[in-house]
């Protein structure tokens, strides 16, 4: 390879040289791609490709004229593109050659074809050339045959490559692409009229969408068969979708006939794929996903309701099936399945499951999260001594597996890890797992079931993700990059090649066991609930059983378990709520997501020298409400390593605060503790050149684990932290809480314009030029523009309907409000019917009377839904929740309170005002604001989240406080002496001004 950037620059120039001396001399055969190929094979070793090494690339074979003219009778251009650029197992990117009759500037089926083949594997960009020009195209847009050749191009003449050197450097280097260099090029680019969309979410919004049609095509021919049973339909629907697109990809795989689909569409489309699903497939491939269900054999289904979802398995569509990996179909599985059926009196709807209705569908984990965890869990170097009989005995589970990204994952690693043994340590025992392929050793039929059928296990709750997940399995067996005739080698061509495949992967909640019925009785009258909470044996599972008798639990545990907190399942699932909130000494506070519970459960169901690996929300290890699952892991000295993200964006159009947490039921003093400081699109490069702690600890922190006994898990400056804790936390001494939550804050907060009298003159969200009275209401002091010391002033009020009198609350009646306050009773008058509206962008709410009918009449529609805090009148100190450092200022007002959506006010147990103003200047102070960042959420633009939760742990020398008068009063003096001096700066400022 040439390192050296100029080097390589004129390598090129002696390149084009010598080409065009050629072209001059007539040597060359321009008509010919494959002479198109030579020249940029030797093109591509300049930026450090080795095209005969299949690891780095693979190529096409050169089709004749006689085989473009074939594939042009079915309207398509070309196979795959020529070149396909990887990394291992992953394609990145393609360059297709073209021959130089074709020209790049305005061939629109050239542009479309190598685009849709970008697109279909998410590559940000891919290349098209003839070596007399070289054509670089943004694969971030949902290609559509037809389109200008032009858009989203950067197109270069032969003439051109010198002077856009250092461009073409950044795109074809291979350390470049190595190191995600094309995401970052493509990362905030836009093209006009073009929606950016990746495949994964448009072919999941693709399936959803005919999921619904097919659903409701099936109740309506079979009402009688489906008998309003919700999980029946979804079932049949979740079936049918997963083998029309297994057979698409056996035909994209050559393992079926091209366009077997369409033929079926052509003779009728749900009777022929009916008929061959009960007869050929079954015989083919076996396995669960092929099983023969009587009541989807006698299905009547509308054959045209199957045409739209065809239109897009085949070309013009941009959906290319031949590339698009396992890894990518399962990712969209994942966002698909993140809405489910409902029968609503015969009626079918599609909503987001529990568990995705705050972040509006599931977010998938990268391929490169899936990677790093299951390295860091299972520990290479230890398998490879294990020999292939070791890596056969393993027991590997996801206890949440969704679609199946990890046990993907799984596979892929330990395929690698057994090739590798064999290859270098030849066995005759286990030769007849493996076969050759082309120039490479490869696992035939057998040795990829003995793989997926010993080792990999998985559970969900969910049935349909069973079913997907039990397909992604599937399609790994019949994954080959070869020739037909590998795929013969292999064995795919044999009968019930899927036999066995999926048995391992189980529906059932990895969380509530049958004791729930011996606890809960009451749940066995209740079939809806039955159904939903789906308790699960492990010991009696049949699959499952094996691995406990053998080796008393699994070996490895790896996964993302849900980041939902256990309480939003109190209405959906009330039963699972409880168990858990009972059975889990880890999960008894509402705010703990079901991270929490997984962990447990995991811990529980390894044997004594399993490990567990999971991506996990990190606010459980730094708050209060996390501190028992902490507890639990550092008593038992289960922590092996923690891996640390400082980036909040490594989940897609998510902002996460996640760390990879490696667990080891064997027992350590120490662990390895590492901050991933990097961003964006250079974290995987970073994660794969970091070794795991096991081999190589130079990167890492060795911390004993002693230290973080009792405590939040605060890695930044946490020696310090841990000494200073011993004087006491700042929850300890002062309460923390928040303002009050009007009814509706569109409605209900006034932006002042200027006071008339006793009445404001303002506007509210809802309606512009109010006029209301000021005692009807109360100063909000919200976060805008927030510095310590900041003046309590405020330009936004709130609409206040109670009294406050002796540290008591009454609510005002609303006729009594009118009498009193007349203007602002008949503006609330006028929003009413908004108010008691339709809920969500409309501005309906649930008031009062109508959550509690009982205590409160219609008399009470306008009162708050949470008046918290409102007898809080004495003087206190503000604190805003998203800021860059901890800031504070003083109040002395009994009016004001603090806005609810983004500010806290601390009340002191003696609010005298020297100690108000001595802790507003610690707060204010270096020290607390460095140990307040190394615990909390880190926010976009360097803004941190102060949630409460961050705020208690912080240490606080409440002693010394107490016992030091003189400096609370020093402290005392300088704060006021600061707040009177930002006052007379700001005027003598604004004096100067004018």
């Amino acid at each position: 390879m040439i390192r050296d950037i100029e080097q390589r620059r004129i390598a090129l120039i002696e390149l084009v040289s010598r080409y065009k001396q050629y072209k001059l001399e007539g040597r060359l055969d321009l008509t010919s791609e494959e002479t198109i190929r030579t020249w940029l094979n030797e093109m591509l070793g300049i930026f450090g490709w080795d095209v005969q090494d299949t690891s780095q690339i693979l190529q096409e074979k050169t089709l004749t004229k006689a085989e473009r003219e074939r594939l042009k009778t079915i309207d398509s251009t070309h196979s795959q593109p020529d070149y396909t650029f990887k990394i291992g197992k992953e394609k990145v990117t393609f360059l297709d050659a073209k021959d130089i009759t074709v020209d790049l500037n305005t061939d629109k089926n050239a542009a479309f074809q190598i685009k849709a083949y970008g697109w279909s594997i998410s590559a940000p960009c891919a290349f098209i050339s003839n070596f007399e020009q070289f054509a670089i195209y943004d694969c971030g847009y949902q290609p559509e045959k037809g389109q200008a050749a032009n858009i989203g191009r950067s197109i270069f003449r032969i003439d051109e490559y010198i002077e856009n050197f250092e461009l073409l450097d950044n795109y074809l280097y291979k350390p470049n692409i190595y190191n995600g260099q094309l995401a970052k090029l493509y990362s905030a680019t836009q093209i006009d009229g073009l929606r950016r969309i990746s495949i994964d979410f448009a072919f999941a919004e693709l399936l959803s969408n005919f999921r619904l049609d097919l659903a409701k095509n099936i109740l309506k021919n079979n009402n009688e068969a489906i008998s309003n049973n919700n999980s029946l339909l979804s079932y049949i629907v979740q079936v049918i979708i997963n083998r029309i697109l297994f057979i698409r990809v056996c035909e994209a795989r050559k393992l079926e006939e091209k366009q077997l689909l369409v033929y079926f569409q052509k003779q009728g489309f749900w009777e022929e794929f009916k008929k061959s699903s009960y007869l050929d497939f079954y015989h083919h491939y076996d396995g669960p996903l092929f099983e023969r269900v009587d009541v989807i054999n006698n299905l009547i289904i509308d054959n045209d309701i199957f045409n739209g979802l065809l239109s897009y398995l085949y070309y013009p569509s941009p959906y290319r099936f031949d590339v698009i990996p396992t890894k990518l179909l399962s990712d969209i599985y994942e966002i698909f399945l993140s809405k489910k059926l409902i029968l609503n009196e015969g009626v079918v709807l599609d909503t987001f499951k529990t568990e995705y209705i705050k972040s509006k569908g599931a977010v998938t984990t990268p391929q490169f999260i899936v990677d790093d965890i299951i390295k860091r869990t299972l520990l290479k170097k230890k398998l490879i001594r294990s020999g292939i009989e070791g890596v056969l005995n393993i027991s590997a589970l996801d206890i949440c597996c969704g679609s199946g990204v990890f046990l993907i994952g799984l596979y892929d690693y330990l395929e690698g890890i057994i090739i590798e043994i064999q290859e270098n340590s030849y066995s005759e025992s286990y030769s007849y797992l493996f076969t050759q392929a082309e120039s490479k050793l490869v696992l035939n039929l057998k040795g990829k079931q003995a793989i997926l059928n010993n080792c990999i296990y998985g559970i969900d709750i969910d049935p349909e993700a069973v079913e997907v997940a039990r397909m992604s399995l599937a399609l790994k067996v019949i994954d080959n990059e070869g020739s037909p005739e590998d795929s013969t080698r292999i064995g795919l061509f044999g009968k019930q090649i899927l036999n066995g495949v999926g048995l391992n992967i189980v529906c059932g909640n990895s969380l509530v066991n049958e004791l729930v019925y011996k606890e809960y009785p009451e749940i066995l009258n209740d079939d809806e609930q039955l159904f939903k909470t789906n308790a699960f044996n492990w010991n009696n599972e049949v699959q499952f059983m094996k691995v406990f008798k053998n080796k008393k639990g699994f070996d490895f545990i790896v996964g993302n378990p849900p980041y939902v907190e256990v309480k939003h399942f109190n209405q959906e699932m009330p039963y699972m709520h409880s168990f858990i909130k009972d059975k889990y000494i880890t999960a008894d506070n509402g705010k703990i997501d079901l991270a929490v519970p997984f962990i447990e459960k995991g811990l529980s169901v390894l044997n004594d020298n399993g490990r567990l690996g999971f991506i996990v929300q990190k606010r459980q290890f730094k708050t209060n409400y996390g501190s028992k699952i902490r507890n639990f892991i550092v008593d038992n000295h289960y922590l092996s390593s923690f891996i640390d993200f400082s980036s909040t964006s490594i989940f897609k159009d998510q902002l996460t605060y996640i760390a990879t947490l490696i667990l080891d039921r064997s027992g350590y003093e120490k662990f390895y503790y590492h901050l991933i400081k990097e961003n964006g699109k250079s974290i995987p490069t970073y994660l794969n050149n970091l070794p795991i702690p096991e081999v190589s600890s130079v990167e890492y922190e060795v911390i004993s684990t002693n230290d973080f006994k009792d405590t939040e898990w605060a890695f930044d400056c946490f020696d310090i932290r841990n000494k200073l804790l011993l004087n006491g936390k700042f929850g300890d001494y002062v309460t923390i809480k928040g303002g009050p939550q009007a009814l509706k804050n569109a409605a209900y907060h006034i932006k002042i314009k200027y006071f008339k009298d006793d009445i404001i003159i303002g506007s509210s969200q809802w309606v512009d030029n109010i006029e209301i009275e000021v005692d009807a209401c109360r100063p909000l002091f919200c976060n805008e523009n927030f510095y310590a010391f900041r003046p309590t002033s405020t330009n936004t009020y709130v609409i206040f309907p109670y009294d406050i009198k002796n540290g008591k609350k009454r609510d005002i009646p609303y006729d009594e409000f009118c009498k009193r306050f007349p203007l602002a009773g008949a503006y609330l008058k006028g929003q009413k019917a908004r108010l008691e509206g339709p809920k969500g962008k409309a501005g309906g709410v649930e008031t009062m009377p109508m959550k509690h009918p009982e205590k409160y009449s219609a008399n009470f529609w306008h009162l708050y839904t949470r008046p918290n805090n409102l007898t809080k009148v004495s003087p206190k100190i503000f604190i805003p929740m998203t800021a860059l450092d901890t800031f504070a200022t003083v109040s002395n007002s009994e009016r004001i309170y603090a806005d609810n959506a983004n500010m806290w006010f601390i009340e002191l147990p003696d609010s005298n005002k020297e100690k108000l103003y001595a802790v507003a200047a610690i707060v204010n102070s270096i020290i607390f604001s460095v140990l307040a960042r190394s615990i909390a959420n880190p926010q976009d633009g360097g803004y941190f989240k102060f949630n409460k939760q961050f705020l208690e742990p912080i240490p606080f020398p409440i002693e010394n406080f107490n016992n030091s008068p003189e400096l609370i009063l020093k402290l005392s003096e300088i704060s006021k002496n600061i707040e009177e001096r930002q006052c007379q700066y700001k005027k003598i400022l604004i004096i100067e001004l004018y």
